[in-house]
């Protein structure tokens, strides 16, 4: 079992001692029910409250103590993912080191605040960069010359780059509307689920 170490004064929380075992499964079932967690009013308390008791914590744990548990978790987490220069050599936890790293990267790395998407620049790629008014006037005679003789080619390219520029953004406002209509379902879901727990959990 775990140990338990009392707090310092009478009425308040004690600290719980996690074990090894508690905080892998701690893990494992917070990635497993990451969608009771839609940041919906009250979600978070009745989403650790749910952890807590398939983990058999229920009175030995609040859910603020559960939910201080993971952002600690998250916090390290991202420390090792991200160590900033110099990191690492101090002793300090890194992804190699920490115990925790792989399991939390399984629930939180592909994440978009992990893990931002990949974005797309907007400027075409032959478009001209500071280095273009260094150029001298012979280059530059010379690309008007060819200018000249391809306008249509230049022209089909152009076109080309912005018809793929403008199905890149609409794949991606698809992309989004799609997003906001899959959270709006997930959190109208979650607040029917959880009005109907909060009548089912004891207060």
């Amino acid at each position: 079992m775990a140990d338990e170490a009392s707090g310092s004064g009478a009425g308040e929380e004690y600290a719980f001692r996690w074990t090894k075992e508690q905080t892998e499964q701690f893990i494992r079932l917070r990635g497993e029910n990451d969608e009771l967690f839609t940041g919906a009013k009250n979600s978070a308390t009745v989403g650790w409250r749910i952890v807590l008791e398939k983990m058999g914590l229920s009175g030995k744990v609040t859910p603020a103590q559960a939910k201080k548990k993971w952002d600690n978790l998250k916090k390290k987490y991202k420390e090792c993912k991200y160590p900033g220069s110099g990191e690492g050599v101090s002793g300090k936890p890194t992804a190699a080191t920490w115990p925790w790293f792989v399991q939390m990267d399984e629930v939180l790395g592909q994440r978009p605040s992990i893990c931002p998407p990949v974005l797309i620049a907007s400027i075409p790629m032959d478009t001209p960069g500071p280095s273009a008014a260094v150029s001298n006037q012979e280059e530059r005679e010379e690309e008007e010359r060819e200018r000249d003789r391809q306008p249509a080619a230049k022209k089909r390219r152009r076109d080309s780059d912005q018809e793929l520029l403008d199905l890149i953004r609409e794949d991606i406002r698809q992309q989004r509307e799609a997003e906001e209509r899959r959270a709006q379902e997930s959190r109208e879901r979650m607040d029917r689920l959880f009005s109907i727990l909060e009548r089912l959990v004891p207060k």
